[in-house]
């Protein structure tokens, strides 16, 4: 049995509040419970009593940038400041370094980081004013840089969970915003961005060969600094994530399709903080689906998404923001290993460990499992059999649910006459 399947120790039987904190974030008081649960608990790791005084915020910014998605075409923007300063808080944005880490450890890491804000246009990057300039100068580094802001009101803690993004502290009206030393820019970065003739497209996808660190692409994005320049543009932190993967994975995809297959079945699969992913990679030309399942029972739900070998055309409505972010880990595996191969990814939710991270848990815990050795089958069911093996929800509700082991099953490939 695997070490996934051992660390799954909770109850089966969930209770309502259960169901509905995964739906309400803890911003949408579904549940009617006041004060917030989780509110709560993110007030409890953190004391701004102590660390903050007044109204003057001075730290290092990881660095780090959010844009918010309410009232677009005008969206609260500005950085992410902790009131300490120190190299030690380039681990708040490097959610790659997390997954060792306990579910207090982060959200104790991420709500240090007070989220100030302005409400600025969109467009306003075609023109930028001294604010936005200045943050974008701080979404340019690399390395945590010293600021110092200047808030209207104390911070407090409202909407500090969503599905797709990273936790952040408690947020307040932003009044003035100073860099104190200069950004370390990397150089394919300050080439990329100061190209306002360069599509954003192509120009992502540069920056990711290139080795820059995906948030880092993200933050560019989202700040305006990516694209030719009357087209340049705000874009809310939660659409840049899903579309920094989207796009990459688009571009691998191209890349994968000219290789040849995979000749076996191959499993790979891990687990962390309240999350399972298992990766079945088929010999057959590349197509892709993600299965994912919320614990709630013995015989628990399963959504899906697929692509078929020319990719999606449109968004994958059902598992969402998780389907694009164990696409493109896949999409990279294939390019490293030079072979093509059709994937299924089998994700399992425990709402009891479950507390909104976003989206990278998919995307971390998909590379983790993808640096392993995989487990070799020559047969399909062999491989679904060890797949099984990762999983609690029975494997019989995720291949009802399959597309894409329904067409293998009925199809025949070049392969089997030799088998």
């Amino acid at each position: 049995m695997s070490q996934s399947k051992l660390e799954h120790t909770h109850q089966s039987s969930l209770s309502f509040n259960d169901r509905v904190c995964a739906k309400c974030m803890g911003h949408r008081s579904l549940c009617g419970v006041k004060p917030c649960p989780l509110l709560m608990r993110a007030k409890s790791l953190v004391n701004l009593d102590t660390s903050l005084r007044g109204l003057d915020l001075i730290g290092s910014s990881p660095p780090s940038v959010f844009v918010g998605s309410y009232g677009y075409p005008k969206v609260l923007m500005g950085p992410l400041v902790p009131p300490v300063r120190g190299r030690e808080t380039e681990l708040m944005e490097r959610p790659d370094l997390w997954l060792t880490k306990s579910l207090d450890q982060i959200l104790s890491i991420r709500f240090k980081l007070v989220r100030t804000k302005s409400r600025i246009p969109v467009r306003e990057p075609v023109d930028p004013s001294r604010l936005l300039h200045d943050t974008q100068t701080l979404a340019l580094s690399e390395k945590p840089t010293d600021s110092d802001a200047t808030l209207l009101k104390r911070p407090k803690f409202t909407s500090v969970f969503s599905d797709r993004t990273l936790p952040i502290g408690p947020s307040a009206p932003l009044e003035k915003f100073r860099l104190e030393d200069n950004p370390s820019v990397p150089r394919k970065v300050d080439k990329v961005t100061s190209d306002t003739d360069f599509k954003a497209a192509p120009g992502i996808v540069e920056l990711f060969d290139e080795g820059i660190k995906q948030e880092h692409i993200t933050r560019l994005l989202s700040v305006g600094l990516l694209g030719q320049r009357k087209a340049r543009k705000l874009v809310p932190t939660e659409w840049s994530i899903t579309a920094i993967d989207d796009i990459v994975g688009k571009e691998l995809h191209k890349r994968v399709l000219r290789l040849p297959w995979i000749n076996d079945y191959y499993v790979l699969g891990d687990y962390a903080l309240g999350n399972t992913v298992v990766l079945l990679f088929m010999p057959r030309a590349w197509q892709f689906e993600a299965l994912e399942c919320w614990l709630y029972g013995k015989n628990s739900n399963v959504i899906s998404d697929h692509e078929f070998s020319k990719g999606r055309t449109t968004y994958a409505k059902n598992v969402v923001g998780a389907y694009y972010a164990t696409r493109l880990p896949s999409l990279e595996y294939l390019t490293s290993i030079r072979r093509q191969a059709g994937v299924i990814v089998f994700m399992e939710i425990n709402p009891q460990k479950w507390v909104p991270l976003g989206v990278w848990r998919f995307r971390e815990i998909a590379r983790r499992a993808l640096t392993r050795k995989p487990r070799r089958y020559s047969t399909l069911e062999e491989a679904i059999s060890e797949v099984s093996n990762y999983l609690r929800n029975p494997i019989e509700n995720y291949l009802n649910s399959s597309v894409l082991y329904k067409e293998v099953k009925s199809q025949t490939i070049l392969p089997d006459f030799f088998t």
